[in-house]
């Protein structure tokens, strides 16, 4: 019974969810369990035309997705989007409300007032618990009885519809509750234990946090991670994110709220903070393809109540630099930035992020979605790609703005010296975390990427002491123009660090050898000469040598 009615219910169990007043404010939108007070138990999705409260544990209750519109200055508002895997009940209201328009329209009779009595609202209950109220308004109706009857007879068989009719009293507010089977039912005033069964608790499934990759959810861009190697801007670049540390991005959130969404020194949630009374969130969406799977999230500034188009781009401007192209965005189409509108980002077409406003943000499709990748050992990892291969071993440099451990094949040393003809000294960092902006000169056993992985990590407990000083210095950015070209050292093939007169900038994420450092020495010694002693990089006799680079007989070995 009422089975598709349960729909309507859990649509304003919903609606009540979000509501707000001085006691409790509406919960941010995004996906909840809902639990009925009275009874303990849960809302399940059976399918879409089938929506109860009979889950036994959160485990077994469906995440749904929760959007609602403006506030009213009762802290109420109107769901506009209750969804999950198996079912989107707004639609099925829609559809319902529909086959009754039909119906109504042939027979001559008014439709006005279906609007409201198919509109789900979240009303806050007042306790201190946070629970909602889910209600649905239903107008005065003149001829109600000859109009619910022309309905009852066209909707024979079709339980849900039949109960909502027949139970609906124009002119009243109805407050959705649990029914003795578990279903949704509707009632006008409180029911059973004061109330407490037209009650719903919202409990919010917070997004995670920590470093990941983000994705454009497009699928003919080509190169669709994100990341920042230019020093005023963040641009979508990639050919692919597994090799590049500007791709590494760190996010914190608190439900949906974004309060860092950082990458190479750029942080996004700084633009939401300057602006007081806005936010950054991620909004739980959902792919073209998979419908319900909230594997894709739009990205968004949320504006305050009242704004100030001028304030919005110089903070824009603050955060990201005058030559971001959400900046140019922002100043060029300023008409979008109004009171309550939310700003998306966007893919755009020339490969870089911009804005567009709430107007235009249904037209983006899936360039306005961003996936979520969380790097981890079994899917998604960071692994640098090797320059140069020495003695049967690969070798690159690395800098980065992250901690990270290493994860197979890999050794990292410290570059202390490097002597005349470009030999370097090494000296291994025994160290579980490589701390963020460390410099360091990375050897691989292979040149198979997931034998070499490096894994950011977010705990900073586990970051101990600072890596030894060396001569190695290091860039984020591939535009870097402050450093001396003529006196940086690069990793270059055998090994060597040498100037490279043909570069035009060191690549970003990558570490070089100050020249200006001291180095090591450029002699052994005569008997280094012809008689097989082996000596290490500062000239020093080794009587028993274990991995690395030595002299002997006047030539660098590998050992």
């Amino acid at each position: 019974m009422k089975k598709i009615f349960t729909l309507t219910l859990l649509a304003v169990l919903m609606v009540t969810a979000f509501s707000a007043n001085a006691v409790t404010p509406l919960p941010d939108q995004g996906v909840y369990r809902i639990q009925n007070v009275y009874s303990g138990t849960w809302v399940k999705l059976q399918h879409n035309y089938l929506a109860d409260i009979t889950a036994l544990t959160y485990e077994d209750a469906s995440p749904l997705l929760v959007w609602y519109g403006e506030r009213d200055e009762n802290g109420e508002a109107l769901l506009t989007n209750l969804s999950g895997d198996g079912g989107d009940m707004i639609e099925t209201l829609e559809f319902i409300k529909g086959l009754v328009e039909e119906t109504l329209e042939y027979n001559d009779k008014p439709t006005w007032f279906l609007e409201e009595m198919f509109q789900l609202h979240l009303v806050p209950t007042g306790d201190p618990d946070g629970s909602v109220f889910l209600c649905v308004d239903v107008p005065p109706i003149d001829d109600w009885e000859e109009i619910r009857d022309i309905i009852l007879e066209a909707a024979a068989g079709q339980t849900a519809v039949t109960y909502y009719i027949t139970h609906m009293v124009p002119g009243n507010r109805h407050y959705m509750g649990i029914d003795y089977d578990g279903s949704f039912g509707y009632r006008l005033q409180a029911g059973t234990e004061e109330g407490t069964d037209i009650k719903f608790l919202m409990v919010r499934e917070d997004l995670q946090g920590g470093y990941c990759f983000v994705k454009t959810a497009s699928a003919t861009a080509e190169n669709p991670y994100l990341r920042r190697v230019h020093s005023m801007t963040s641009t979508v670049d990639l050919a692919q994110a597994h090799n590049d540390a500007s791709a590494v991005f760190d996010l914190a959130v608190d439900g949906i709220k974004v309060n860092r969404l950082a990458v190479q020194g750029l942080d996004l949630a700084p633009l939401a903070q300057a602006i007081e009374g806005s936010y950054l969130a991620l909004c739980p969406t959902n792919t073209t393809a998979e419908k319900f799977i909230y594997d894709a999230y739009a990205l968004k500034l949320q504006l305050p109540d009242e704004v100030n188009a001028a304030a919005v781009i110089a903070a824009a401007t603050q955060a990201l630099g005058e030559n971001s192209e959400i900046v140019a965005a922002l100043s060029a189409h300023s008409e979008m930035i109004k009171n309550r509108a939310a700003l998306y980002f966007v893919h755009s077409d020339n490969g870089g992020v911009t804005i567009a406003g709430d107007a235009d943000y249904a037209d983006y499709g899936d360039d306005a979605k961003w996936k979520i990748e969380f790097i981890d050992t079994q899917d998604n990892y960071l692994a640098p790609a090797a320059e140069v291969e020495a003695n049967g071993k690969y070798y690159t440099t690395l800098y980065t703005a992250f901690p990270y451990e290493l994860v197979g094949s890999l050794t990292a040393y410290s570059v202390m010296a490097v002597s005349a003809d470009g030999v370097p000294q090494l000296e291994e960092l025994d160290m579980d975390v490589i701390p963020a902006g460390t410099p360091v000169l990375l050897e691989m056993e292979t040149n198979n990427e997931e034998n070499h992985m490096i894994m950011p990590v977010a705990d900073g407990s586990k970051v101990g002491r600072e890596a030894p000083k060396s001569m190695l210095k290091g860039t984020l950015f591939d535009d870097d123009t402050e450093n001396d070209k003529a006196n940086m050292l690069t990793l270059q093939g055998g090994l060597n660090f040498a100037i490279d007169n043909n570069a035009d900038y060191m690549p970003a994420n990558k570490a070089w050898a100050d020249k200006t450092k001291p180095t090591a020495i450029t002699t052994v010694g005569t008997d280094a000469q012809g008689d097989n002693t082996i000596y290490d990089l500062m000239g020093r006799k080794v009587v028993n040598p274990t991995h690395g680079i030595y002299i002997q007989n006047g030539k660098k070995i590998v050992l």
